[in-house]
């Protein structure tokens, strides 16, 4: 088993809850009407709507909706036409559209996932078998990119956005419509951060205006105003609650409307008049004139679990419902159905060392001669969509497809430099290439110097060649990580420290150094004890394609070699100081500790779970998890950060629901920060890590 799957950590014992909902862009506009398109001759004209292609058979491209979206793709969109069907392949700017991303709605409708693309206007095409048809500049690549894609009409939602073709610096402004982004903050060249000013319903365009010149990028529709829940991520929203309350219930995992979920607010059902089922469109409505300051609330439904938000105080909430994966529900069983697949890519190109022969081949005069037993190698990789041990962030094996990444000194290319061949995953990235002495008894590697190559592009089943990376970036300097404000331990743990570092490109992607077979981080220190500041070397000089990059730190306190809980995390981001003072990682949140029950022993008399987070940084939100006796997933709970308790009512009375399962239960407490958070705007999108700051969580038993 690699290091990459071992070092999951304590992320994996939670399941991230993304919406299966849909995606943003895959609702349509309003269709615009067509003229009728005359035959010739006496033949009987083929009637049809030219905007969307109905009525003909004939492969058309009309149109794609939104026609627009950022550089570094993977949001959605419609292509409309006509002659669809379920081998299409579709190809934006030439570069395809990943098959298992290719969906056909109808004869007329394609749901697509963008790919990466070059700023500007890009054709379209669909081919069909032998056919094609192509809609010329059919969608847009904007030079900006926002995440998150959407927030409240409060305004208050910080908001990252990286460009492409488009330098930030201090002064530049951001609008979000035609009002301005509060605290920007710039970051690098590439990456700003701002908090999105109040603003009405609907969608807005993001515009950033440079200090300097007064000239502007313009990311088209790029932000959606919401005045309830998160349309796509659920949640929270609606502004305070001021006598009714509206309860939407979707099935996480199909997106469709939950009809006959029983819904409550209070602690128990027995005690409050605010209860009954959800209708065929999965919602239920309750008034009141006590309906006012916070509140909690529960759904729940057989083949699901539970969920219940503690301490909300909002107009609207949105559940997404977790069915269970078991056989008797009509989930878990059977094989998956088979689908399109994924196409990687293959980058070619060459590593050059300058030197006297002004077109090389170069010797390696950056790197020391090897004593006996070692040689010069290279290695030739790509940057990662986020800084994580994900397994949504990880890389494919470099070397697939019989692709070359491993470079010797002796492998001189006719091009001048010292050919190379990388698969990797399509999209948006930078390569980056690492030179050194390797031992060729024990595979030791120790780095002397590297190269960056930004802005590469590629679609699935692309072969990009020609990319050559300079290798001009000594290893040279150090960076040191101080820990500050770690939280009160547990009786279990945590029992050493993990400090990681990965450079932030911005929408490149993040630079995470790894080699060896088993693919161990390189920038990456673990010790028992903080005697002294963690210390990294063999860091690049922040220059050249990495002037703009900034360091992402991340610092664990975990219990065992493979970050098990009781653990807490924190990150420091925009870090750019090496060779200096050592850098400060700080703002920790309180590890969960159980108060009842304690460890291992039986349910309260009240049926309340409670615990504790002391010495730390008082947390965003809890996410509390709770597994039955049986092994089913059986609650799910999302408590604001200022409130330590959860109910396990027995809901047995209720016709259709059971109380959960007796015997050895199993409940899991994260703690989260996210910085500028409002909880009663709360979004199943927050339980992505991208957002944390800070975590910490612990696992504990009890009987039932």
């Amino acid at each position: 088993m690699s290091s990459r799957w071992r070092r999951r950590g304590a992320l994996g014992w939670l399941v991230l809850l993304l919406p299966a909902c849909g995606q943003p862009g895959l609702i349509e506009r309003p269709a615009v009407p067509g003229e009728a398109d005359g035959g010739a001759g006496d033949a009987a004209p083929e009637r049809f709507f030219p905007d969307g292609g109905i009525g003909t058979t004939t492969l058309r491209v009309t149109r794609v909706v939104p026609d627009h979206g950022p550089f570094t793709g993977g949001n959605g969109a419609v292509v409309r036409g006509s002659g669809f069907s379920d081998e299409a392949l579709v190809f934006v700017g030439d570069r395809m559209v990943q098959p298992a991303d290719t969906r056909l709605l109808d004869g007329n409708r394609l749901a697509i996932v963008l790919p990466a693309g070059e700023p500007g206007p890009a054709d379209v095409r669909v081919q069909v078998g032998d056919e094609e048809a192509t809609l010329e500049d059919g969608y847009t690549y904007d030079a900006l990119a926002v995440d998150p894609t959407r927030g409240s009409v409060a305004g208050g939602t910080v908001v990252r956005i990286t460009s492409r073709g488009f330098a930030f610096a201090e002064g530049d402004e951001v609008w979000f419509g035609g009002s301005p982004c509060r605290d920007v903050e710039v970051l690098t060249e590439e990456t700003l951060t701002c908090r999105t000013p109040p603003g009405s319903v609907g969608e807005v365009d993001v515009r950033v205006v440079s200090g300097r010149d007064g000239s502007e990028a313009v990311a088209v529709d790029a932000f959606t105003y919401y005045d309830e829940s998160d349309p796509y991520g659920g949640g929270l929203g609606g502004g305070p609650l001021d006598g009714e309350l509206l309860v939407n219930v979707v099935d996480a995992m199909t997106g469709a409307a939950v009809p006959d979920a029983y819904v409550y607010l209070g602690q128990r059902p027995e005690d409050t008049e605010y209860k009954g089922l959800t209708n065929l469109l999965g919602k239920i409505a309750f008034s009141g004139e006590d309906l006012r300051g916070r509140q909690l609330i529960t759904v729940a439904k057989h083949c699901y679990e539970r969920t219940t938000f503690v301490s909300f105080d909002a107009r609207v909430v949105t559940v997404f419902l977790v069915p269970w994966m078991d056989p008797s529900c009509g989930m878990g069983s059977g094989m998956p159905p088979s689908g399109r697949g994924r196409a990687g890519a293959v980058v070619e190109g060459d590593l050059f060392w300058k030197g006297p022969r002004e077109f090389g081949p170069n010797p390696w005069t950056n790197v020391p001669d090897p004593r006996p037993g070692e040689k010069k190698v290279a290695y030739v990789f790509a940057t990662q969509p986020c800084a994580s041990d994900s397994i949504y962030c990880q890389n494919p094996d470099p070397s697939l497809g019989g692709a070359q990444p491993r470079v010797l000194e002796t492998s001189a290319a006719d091009t001048g430099g010292y050919a190379y061949s990388i698969f990797v995953r399509p999209g948006a990235f930078a390569l980056y290439a690492v030179a050194g002495v390797e031992n060729t008894s024990t595979g030791e590697f120790v780095p002397y110097v590297m190269g960056v190559t930004r802005g590469v592009l590629a679609g699935p089943g692309d072969r990009v060649q020609d990319v050559r990376i300079v290798m001009d970036i000594p290893l040279d300097h150090r960076l040191s990580v101080q820990l500050d404000g770690l939280p009160e331990p547990s009786s279990g743990g945590p029992d050493r420290y993990r400090v990681s570092l990965a450079l932030d490109l911005g929408g490149d992607g993040y630079i995470v150094r790894a080699f060896g077979e088993e693919g161990a981080r390189f920038d990456e220190v673990t010790s028992r004890a903080l005697l002294r500041p963690f210390r990294f070397y063999a860091q690049p000089a922040l220059q050249g394609p990495l002037a703009s990059a900034t360091y992402r730190v991340q610092a664990e306190w975990m219990t065992g070699d493979f970050g098990a809980p009781p653990l807490a995390a924190a990150v420091a981001s925009g870090v750019r100081a090496a060779d200096t003072a050592a850098v400060r990682v700080s703002g920790f949140v309180g590890i969960p500790r159980a108060v009842a029950p304690a460890y291992g022993e039986s349910l309260p008399e009240d049926r309340v779970l409670r615990w504790e987070a002391p010495g730390g940084a008082e947390p965003s939100f809890y996410y509390v998890a709770l597994q039955g006796g049986d092994g089913n997933p059986a609650w799910r709970y999302v408590v604001r950060g200022d409130v330590t308790e959860a109910p396990i009512p027995d809901l047995s009375s209720i016709e259709g629901l059971e109380d959960v399962a007796g015997g050895t239960l199993s409940w899991l407490v994260f703690a989260v920060h996210i910085p500028g958070f409002d909880f009663d705007e709360f979004s199943y999108a927050h339980l992505n890590d991208r957002y944390w700051d800070a975590w910490s969580v612990d696992m504990f038993t009890a009987r039932n």
